[in-house]
């Protein structure tokens, strides 16, 4: 878990299930954190590279006749359109009742999958046998600041209970903690942070980066003193800089930058301990981060061979906004090919491109479609059944003439009871 002495209600409820569930929870034994690619020194230059030239595309994209973001979306109420859809329930208060209706709903519908916690996965694969629906479990769900050996044990339960993707929280904290705050003089400062998250990030400053075999833990703070990077060069202020800091004397000391290392190192291993075909998505966080600091996570996790980058948890700040999916689709193509057009990276191996779940917010037809333009493929929603009759009384009513639609081809009102955004606003 944490070395925290006060862990969170969520790491408190997934290590009761551990504990209750030997078979899930066996210990890894002689596994370690996978080794760096680079120094972190390295990591900055690339992340600065990523930075300007992902900035310089949106900048091209945004400019009239430009390619800006107009992406095909699958037609409303498709079974297409289903598919992009994951169903999810995560309140740590969920009955069984609400995960078999969670499951019902997914069939009735045709979801991609369902998401759900690490204690509901063996339901919801026993409720969904014979369907072509998957099921998600989401870990180091939502703080994200859980050492690397208490996710990989909640990682690795999840894909022997039966899940086949993850949706795994980025530390987010690494990234920000030298974040200034926010201030409207500062329109790139991010909104303020987890007050949980901020409390346990001392506690695991040390934890995380341990070696796994090892009884002695690493120490340091997340930052690497005495490493330097320039701010990325350009004439918009969209990246304003987070990394420099100034002493009180005036004079700006030797940049601090974020421990890329720990990020990556962290990545690889849940990488390696579930490789392909167990789809992994990296859900970043994106109301507590700068635009240079999702760029900086999601070039880590494309040089983790991560599947996806995914926006928010929904329980910590606002969830997705276009802007921010329209960032991060940019990144991830930028990232993933290299082309003449482009002129991108091809940080990710493998020659398939990394994707992007928005998710946090997205309740209705018009939020769906708006983000599946952006380029985004997956959608989290707790509001799936809702968007799908939406979009079926669209469909009739333009069968009708522009009508509000009649009856027929429009299945009746679901129940909602433990789907309703009132209720979980989390996705």
């Amino acid at each position: 878990m944490t070395s925290s002495t006060t862990p969170t209600e969520s790491e408190i409820y997934i290590s009761t299930f551990l504990s209750d569930n030997p078979d899930l929870d066996q210990e890894l034994g002689d596994v370690s954190v996978m080794t760096d690619r680079y120094t972190n020194a390295e990591w900055a230059a690339q992340i600065a590279e990523t930075q300007r030239k992902v900035l310089h595309e949106i900048e091209k994209r945004s400019y009239p006749g430009g390619k800006s973001w107009a992406y095909e979306v699958p037609k409303t109420a498709s079974s297409e359109f289903a598919q992009t859809i994951d169903h999810t329930v995560l309140k740590l208060d969920v009955k069984k009742e609400g995960v078999d209706a969670l499951c019902s709903e997914a069939r009735t519908e045709g979801f991609k999958s369902v998401c759900v916690r690490l204690p509901w996965v063996q339901r919801c694969v026993s409720n969904l046998k014979g369907s072509p629906v998957v099921v998600a479990c989401v870990v180091g769900f939502h703080e994200g600041t859980q050492d690397t050996y208490f996710k990989l044990r909640e990682a690795r339960a999840a894909v022997k209970a039966g899940a086949a993707e993850l949706d795994i929280v980025l530390n987010h904290s690494i990234l920000t903690r030298h974040n200034s705050p926010s201030s409207p003089t500062r329109p790139n400062a991010p909104l303020p942070r987890d007050s949980t998250a901020d409390s346990v990030t001392a506690a695991n400053t040390a934890v995380n980066a341990r070696p796994l075999t090892g009884s002695v833990a690493a120490s340091g703070p997340y930052s690497v003193p005495g490493a330097s990077i320039a701010s990325p060069t350009s004439t918009s202020s969209r990246f304003a800089s987070s990394s420099s800091r100034t002493s009180d004397q005036g004079e700006e000391d030797d940049v601090s930058i974020p421990d890329y290392s720990a990020i990556y190192r962290e990545l690889a291993s849940l990488r390696s301990l579930c490789p392909s075909p167990t789809v992994l998505k990296l859900i970043l966080e994106t109301s507590q981060l700068t635009e240079a600091q999702i760029l900086a996570a999601s070039h880590l996790a494309a040089a983790a061979n991560i599947d996806f980058i995914k926006t928010s948890t929904g329980f910590n700040g606002p969830g997705a906004t276009l802007p921010h999916v329209q960032l991060m689709v940019t990144a991830a193509e930028y990232l993933s090919t290299k082309t003449l057009s482009n002129n991108g990276s091809p940080v990710r191996g493998g020659g398939r491109k990394m994707e992007v779940k928005a998710s946090g917010g997205v309740r209705d037809l018009q939020a769906a479609k708006q983000m599946l333009a952006a380029g985004a493929t997956r959608l989290g929603t707790s509001s799936g059944v809702w968007i799908m009759q939406e979009g079926r009384k669209v469909v009739e009513a333009e069968k009708e003439g522009g009508g509000e639609g009649g009856e027929g081809g429009v299945r009746p009102p679901a129940t909602r009871l433990y789907t309703d955004n009132s209720i979980e606003d989390a996705y």
